[in-house]
């Protein structure tokens, strides 16, 4: 089978940019040998995507010989929330795939051969305030292009439900795939490991044996879609009521995937908050500096960050799947997550989740996995056993199945 593929995110940090780099592994390791892969990507993903950390780690995946990758001048006046038929039919007439993909919200018109696209969440929809014109220019390019979808994929099925209500979008033509965990066990081991504590996180930056003990919260907020559903401020005013309720000394750090600037920290953090820090050595440190939020960081030092964390915070509001939530399972850190959107569906009975609305609710659970070592190791325990339902095999698997359905 012969495959186009648009991956637009292929290159850069964050949630779409890990998708996109696990989404090949996965269909390299449940591919055939006769399989073919022609991935099509920014030539210069800086360029689209300007505030977006650059993540090169999937070059070693272009020398795999069933993978073909073509990079695209991508033109300046035009977006992805537009048809892709003016930067895209030609050349994927060319390879004369037997089917093509998308990866991020849109498609062709008029695609050559059956088409899937994937949606991550429907949050153009439910906050078209917020979205502008994108949201605009994602109805129209979906009013042209639905009826050539073969297969809208989801990445969970609150993700799915919301995009056919509110699209609508007929539920059969739709199917759900599940993220899977990217790293390897050795990966994820190096993580762990006590042997790089003392090294940078970035060139001249912080170390994590400087931070004592500490809660990591995942924001993910390159694109200014996302801050505010991040819903960052709740869990730093729960991390201000411990401790102002505890004497144990303990850091809040906030990894973004962006570049640090005022409208981003001012979008993340209280205004008290962000009034009184100020940005030393790279990273943005509070007046007290017991919270701090990072640069970008590369995927190894996240990983690091998280995983010797007392336990990983994310109050987001809002999520099409959430990452974070099954990369802390396999770090064998504890979640303490909003009950919100697709967070309950990924996260089960491994994690601690709370109103995305009571500090107060956050503040407890943070308390609790300070001191209560017996709960910690029980939702360590249970995150190590659901961990297994997001892998590599499973996203591989189910992804082919859908596309030589639609080949075929």
């Amino acid at each position: 089978m012969r495959v186009a593929s648009f991956l637009p995110h292929l290159s850069v940090s964050g949630g779409l940019g890990v998708h996109c780099r696990c989404l090949v592994a996965a269909l390299l390791r449940t591919a055939t040998p006769d399989d073919r892969l022609v991935i099509f990507t920014p030539a210069d993903p800086a360029k689209l995507f300007p505030f977006s950390g650059i993540d090169d780690t999937w070059h070693p995946i272009a020398d795999d010989p069933r993978v073909e990758v073509v990079r695209i001048d991508w033109p300046v006046d035009r977006t992805l929330a537009q048809p892709l038929d003016r930067v895209l039919l030609e050349p994927v007439r060319e390879v004369r795939p037997d089917l093509f993909y998308a990866s991020y919200y849109t498609g062709l018109a008029e695609p050559p051969c059956p088409q899937a696209v994937t949606f991550h969440d429907a949050g153009f929809l439910d906050f078209p305030h917020i979205f502008g014109d994108t949201s605009r220019q994602r109805r129209e390019t979906l009013a042209r292009i639905a009826p050539d979808i073969d297969s809208l994929m989801c990445i969970s099925d609150d993700a799915r439900d919301r995009i056919c209500r509110l699209l609508p979008f007929d539920p059969a033509k739709t199917d759900v795939v599940w993220h899977a965990l990217a790293e390897t066990p050795h990966e994820l081991a190096e993580a762990r490991s006590d042997r790089n504590l003392h090294d940078p996180l970035w060139p001249n930056g912080d170390r994590i044996d400087d931070w004592g003990t500490y809660f990591f919260s995942p924001v993910g907020a390159a694109t200014g879609f996302n801050r505010v559903r991040k819903n960052l401020p709740v869990a730093v005013a729960a991390f201000r009521r411990l401790l102002s309720s505890s004497d144990i000394p303990v850091r809040l750090i906030v990894a973004s995937t962006g570049m640090l600037h005022d409208k981003m920290l001012g979008e993340l953090l209280p205004e008290a908050e962000f009034a009184g820090g100020r940005i030393v050595d790279g990273a943005w440190r509070s007046r007290d500096d017991r919270i701090r939020v990072l640069p970008n960081l590369d995927r190894g030092p996240f990983l690091r960050a998280m995983a010797h964390a007392a336990a990983v915070v994310y109050p987001s509001r809002y999520e099409g799947f959430g990452l974070p939530t099954i990369e802390a399972m396999a770090l064998r850190v504890p979640i303490i997550a909003s009950r919100a959107t697709s967070i309950p569906e990924v996260v089960g009975d491994a994690g601690l989740l709370v109103d995305p609305d009571r500090p107060e609710a956050f503040e407890a659970a943070m308390h609790s996995m300070l001191t209560q070592p017996g709960r910690r190791a029980e939702l360590i325990a249970l995150g190590e056993a659901r961990v297994s339902l997001f892998t590599l095999e499973r996203m591989g698997q189910a992804m082919w199945r859908v596309w030589r359905r639609l080949a075929n």
